[in-house]
């Protein structure tokens, strides 16, 4: 039997929580056996919430000690006194600049000043200063500001390295309080006495930063654990993963302190001139792919593409700073992100066409997948070839949405409506459905096109186990996708078997078709979100709840008929609704 940890009660009546530190970082954190942190509260509904704010934090305190214990970075008494110094300098600095005195001075009446160690009767010695009332609470937010400044964790207050901070700041206090009294007498000559400017152990060149490869395992190792395993996470990590091999191959495997505001800049120069696409590229090295692109004068990554690559470098650099082993993510600081974006948006306002045309449609579905004359030369994924993009044409679903459906989520509602489920309860049996949807307005209920039942898909469902998959022949990828691979092989097929020369993204032109017809035949924007699962936070949130099928189904029937313009249902006798989609 397991125990959930709960705050632990003084005898005071106070809440804690008192948590064991582990016997590998006890030397970092000098805090003796136990983590205690009081949780200012006796009411116990309270103290639960704030427990586990606490131990949230203890996780991360111990992550960051083990990965200083495993890079060697500790903080030392000269790293205080270092720490002091340059704190005390940019004080000194500013004060010169504002030629405000008084913060640092005690202030009589009549306008006379006084240094603090004098006001305290301290002069230099430190530790009598420290004992006066307020000090340790005044220099406690410096120290704090200070360390934050370098990215370092906060320190124990209980611990040695605490009390080297406390005695050094308290030091240039002193001398910062003399400094301004040396100021508001018009000397600007006398110098701040403080130690010469001197690396941080943090900064010595022989505490070296670890490789982007080390480091990178360690970001993945702390995303998957925090993400649970979910296959989005998955998914991200194996597209940040093959980013940061690029970066490798192009650069060289550096230590990630030696990623600077220019290596990101060139590395986004050299992304804009990888292509987009092309046979045996996965054997070739990105400055191959380079060179080949240049050579053949292929199409190369666009600007966007290249800013959601930068992304994956910056995320790990991110987890770098919040670690403390950098001082900024070179990523960001060199806006080269921002650019990319500035220049997208430029030339997005010529942006290229995202749907299929009415004649791109009548070509798809003219093709011999849809006339039985043509059979896949590998990865035969059954019914999926006839069925997924019709649908896709005919719901505006997004593909996942609908590869990973069950044939029991083709269900029919009491006013006689077919629909789809695009997202059904947990099975019976209790196992956990592990699908996922893109965000909380795709949970919605769409109404079969009377197109799909004439061509026979009710009868198609029929043939499955209600239970089963409604394309059994589809096998999820790594990342738990069930229509990635469809996804791969029907872009193929458009381009040498339909021979269809468009720009539109093969999957996802369906969805931009469907939301384009709608918009020309007079469909309402929030049924038209309740449709294709636009979650605008509005009215379409409420069509979904309530299920509104039949009206839906009323809008779906005002489309043109894209299967009858490809002959694959006979043309009715009276003309349906023309629409400008070119």
């Amino acid at each position: 039997m397991t125990f959930m940890a709960q705050p632990w009660k003084h005898t005071s009546g106070i809440y804690y929580i008192r948590r064991r530190i582990p016997d590998d970082i006890k030397s970092i954190l000098g805090r003796g056996d136990f983590y205690k942190v009081s949780l200012q509260t006796r009411v116990p509904a309270e103290a639960k919430t704030r427990f586990a704010a606490e131990w949230r934090k203890a996780d991360q305190l111990f992550d960051t000690a083990r990965l200083q214990l495993r890079i060697g970075v500790q903080l030392t008494a000269k790293d205080a006194v270092q720490l002091a110094a340059r704190w005390a300098h940019r004080e000194l600095h500013e004060m010169e600049q504002s030629g405000v005195y008084s913060s640092w001075l005690v202030t009589h009446s009549g306008g006379a000043f006084e240094t603090l160690g004098e006001f305290y009767g301290s002069g230099h010695s430190v530790p009598t200063f420290l004992a006066a009332s307020g000090i340790q609470s005044r220099l406690l937010s410096d120290i704090e500001q200070e360390l934050a400044r370098y990215n370092r964790p906060l320190v124990p207050i209980d611990s040695v390295a605490y009390r080297h901070l406390l005695e050094a700041f308290a030091a240039q206090l002193l001398r910062l309080s003399e400094a301004a009294l040396d100021r508001s007498h018009h000397d600007h000559v006398t110098p701040l006495q403080a130690p010469p400017p001197a690396p941080l152990s943090f900064e010595a060149p022989h505490n070296k930063a670890p490789l982007l490869s080390h480091f990178f395992e360690d970001w993945k190792a702390y995303v998957l654990k925090i993400g649970n395993g979910g296959r989005d996470v998955t998914k991200r990590v194996a597209e940040y993963g093959g980013t940061v091999k690029v970066f490798i191959e192009l650069n060289g495997d550096l230590p990630i302190d030696a990623i600077t505001r220019t290596t990101a800049s060139t590395f986004a120069t050299d992304l804009l001139k990888m292509p987009t696409g092309g046979t045996g590229r996965r054997a070739m090295t990105a400055r191959q792919l380079i060179a080949r692109a240049e050579t053949e004068g292929l199409p190369t990554l666009g600007r966007l593409t290249v800013k959601n690559r930068l992304m994956a470098l910056s995320a790990v650099l991110s987890h770098a700073v919040r670690l403390g082993i950098l001082a900024e993510n070179a990523v960001t600081a060199s806006g080269v992100t921002g650019e990319l974006s500035k220049a997208a948006h430029k030339a997005g306002r010529t942006a290229t066409r995202k749907h299929y045309t009415r004649q791109e449609l009548k070509q798809i579905f003219s093709s011999p997948i849809f006339h039985d004359s043509w059979r896949p030369p590998r990865a035969s994924f059954g019914e999926a070839w006839y069925w997924i993009p019709l649908l896709l044409c005919y719901t505006g679903a997004r593909r996942e949405e609908i590869a990973q459906l069950k044939a029991g989520e083709v269900q029919r509602n009491e006013d006689g409506v077919w629909f789809l489920d695009l997202l059904s309860t947990p099975d019976e049996d209790g196992d956990i459905d592990l699908r996922t949807l893109k965000t909380a307005g795709s949970h919605r209920k769409v109404p079969l096109h009377p197109d799909l039942i004439e061509l026979g898909f009710l009868e198609y469902i029929d043939s499955l186990p209600k239970a089963g998959a409604l394309f059994p022949q589809l096998e999820a990828n790594h990342a738990g996708y069930f229509g990635h691979n469809f996804g791969k092989r029907w872009s193929a097929y458009l381009k040498t078997v339909a021979q269809l020369e468009s720009k539109v993204r093969p999957s996802h032109g369906f969805r931009h078709s469907f939301i384009t017809l709608c918009r020309e035949v007079g469909v309402p924007e929030e049924l038209r979100d309740a449709l294709t699962g636009h979650d605008n936070g509005a009215v379409s949130r409420k069509y979904g709840e309530r299920a509104l099928l039949p009206q839906l189904l009323e809008q779906l029937k005002m489309l043109p008929s894209i299967a009858r313009d490809a002959g694959l249902l006979p043309a009715l006798v009276v003309a349906s609704r023309t629409t400008t989609l070119e």
